[in-house]
């Protein structure tokens, strides 16, 4: 029994050793900022329909605190950035700084990892950044949530499978640096966030379209307000 327990004492050093190799080997300067992915292991994820990814595939990018670049793709459904390093293997980006930045190339879609409020409580977590600029910033949350399989309740009502579903953009506004909130819903709640441009947003949305489910919509009133 002691012989079994030392046994694996040392397996789960060699492990630890050869994982940290290849961490070290993706960037020598910044030694632990991956960590090994065991939910991309389950067997039970393969019977899930759709995708917990609005993008499959890994692709290059730039992070933050790296310096070399490296193929990442994002679970919208864990709120995590996946790496696959050249031997295929998938790991985890562990969520501090620096690696607060994540840009696609060459699309330069920017994910930031930043603290941001919803209705029920505060995150730390990814959004994706569509504006920044004179002290204003506009964010996209992408999200997947994992919708429940039935049972089959008898031979006339077939078993429904588990699946990943694509819940609705959330948009999330930073002023001055400060923590990230959700976007104003109406007229009345955009004014309460901007008193200060009270005149000009009326007459904005008299002339223009506004609404906080839609992407372009949402770009164009931010841009009008903070000037740009």
């Amino acid at each position: 029994m002691k012989k079994l327990l030392i046994n694996s004492v040392l397996c789960m050093f060699a492990f630890s050793a050869n994982a940290q190799l290849l961490m070290d080997a993706l960037d020598p300067t910044a030694s632990g900022t991956l960590f090994r992915n065991d939910v991309m292991n389950k067997k039970d994820l393969a019977e899930i329909k759709g995708s917990a990814y609005l993008v499959d595939e890994f692709r290059l990018a730039d992070v933050a605190g790296i310096k070399q670049q490296i193929m990442v793709r994002y679970n919208a459904m864990t709120d995590m950035i996946e790496v696959e390093t050249p031997k295929k293997e998938v790991f985890s980006l562990m969520k501090k700084e620096p690696f607060n930045t994540i840009t696609i190339i060459p699309f330069t879609d920017k994910i930031k990892l930043l603290n941001y409020k919803t209705k029920e409580t505060e995150i730390y977590g990814y959004l994706v950044e569509l504006f920044n600029s004179n002290k204003i910033a506009l964010y996209r949350r992408d999200r997947v949530i994992l919708q429940k399989g039935k049972e089959a309740l008898n031979t006339y009502s077939p078993a429904v499978p588990a699946r990943y579903v694509k819940a609705n953009e959330e948009f999330f506004i930073s002023k001055n640096g400060e923590m990230a909130f959700p976007a104003p819903r109406n007229k009345k709640e955009l004014l309460e966030t901007f008193p200060e441009k009270k005149t000009e947003i009326t007459d904005f949305i008299k002339k223009n379209d506004y609404s906080h489910k839609d992407e372009k919509s949402m770009l164009n009133m931010i841009r009008f307000i903070s000037g740009s």
